[in-house]
């Protein structure tokens, strides 16, 4: 990638790569005043809507995100963060600081709705509500019927959605000399309860601890007793946005996650059914 009309355009040097995925790439650069981050978006990740989270940086404004600093149609200037990731305190041991620092976080960055954001039911394209449960492996058919009439009933009961992050996930909140800061938000309207699902799935690379049921539990009455939101509600909303990453998987034919299968059964375990 040529990279000169960025540098250019934003008045940056010296980029240092940092990191790519299918969606973006990312270097570190200098400006007048010190390191900042630029990402440069690809033609995947402009067709799916990753511009979106722009808008909400913009929104946000520093407080309680990344700075969003300058931007263009298919790339942005961010500030730098040299502090570690939440996920650091994760792995430690230590879920309940963790739990804290995202239910703070969440409170400060949910806004009304407004237009140009995604629904929760178009999320993931919407693959879980439109998928016929007959087109699931047969094994894990009942348990899809019973998250996708949750869902549907969690919709329906919604009364006061927010516009939110909607991937706050410990690896998306880094430390800094402004405290804890929220990076690559997706830019979700959803009830407040959802902003919590994405957390039960996280750290991926262990499942055996994440797909614990006491672990579940405790996540979802810590995020419940420093939001004064439902216990109960936040972990439906963990098992429907589980379910909906694997039905978005199982319809692009692509590998699903193990650890989302060993998730994906343990809410199911909780009997997490609306009600009759």
């Amino acid at each position: 990638m040529n990279l000169d009309p960025y540098l250019t355009l934003f008045s940056v040097e010296n980029p240092i790569s940092l990191a790519e995925t299918p969606r973006a790439k990312l270097w570190r650069v200098e400006r007048h005043d010190g390191p900042a981050v630029l990402k440069v978006f690809s033609a995947r990740g402009l067709k799916v809507g990753d511009t979106i989270g722009t808008r909400l940086l913009r929104l946000w404004d520093g407080d309680g995100a990344v700075r969003l600093i300058d931007e263009s149609e298919d790339a942005i200037l961010i500030e730098w963060l040299d502090g570690k990731s939440l996920a650091a305190t994760v792995r430690k041991g230590q879920d309940a600081i963790a739990a804290q620092v995202i239910a703070e976080i969440s409170l400060k960055l949910h806004r009304p709705p407004a237009d140009g954001y995604i629904a929760l039911e178009d999320h993931f394209g919407g693959a879980l509500l439109s998928t016929k449960i007959e087109s699931f492996p047969k094994q894990q058919q009942p348990a899809f019927a019973r998250a996708q009439a949750l869902l549907k009933w969690l919709l329906v009961t919604t009364e006061s959605p927010k516009l939110m992050h909607g991937d706050l996930n410990f690896d998306n909140i880094i430390q800094s000399d402004r405290g804890w800061l929220a990076i690559d938000p997706k830019g979700i309207i959803a009830d407040p309860c959802y902003e919590f699902a994405v957390v039960f799935r996280n750290p991926t690379n262990e499942p055996d601890r994440v797909a614990t049921p006491e672990r579940m539990l405790e996540l979802a009455r810590l995020f419940a007793l420093h939001t004064n939101l439902s216990e109960e509600r936040i972990l439906q909303f963990g098992f429907a946005h589980v379910a909906m990453s694997l039905a978005y998987h199982f319809r692009r034919a692509s590998t699903l996650s193990k650890t989302d299968l060993a998730i994906f059964t343990s809410f199911d375990g909780l009997s997490l059914s609306p009600p009759s």
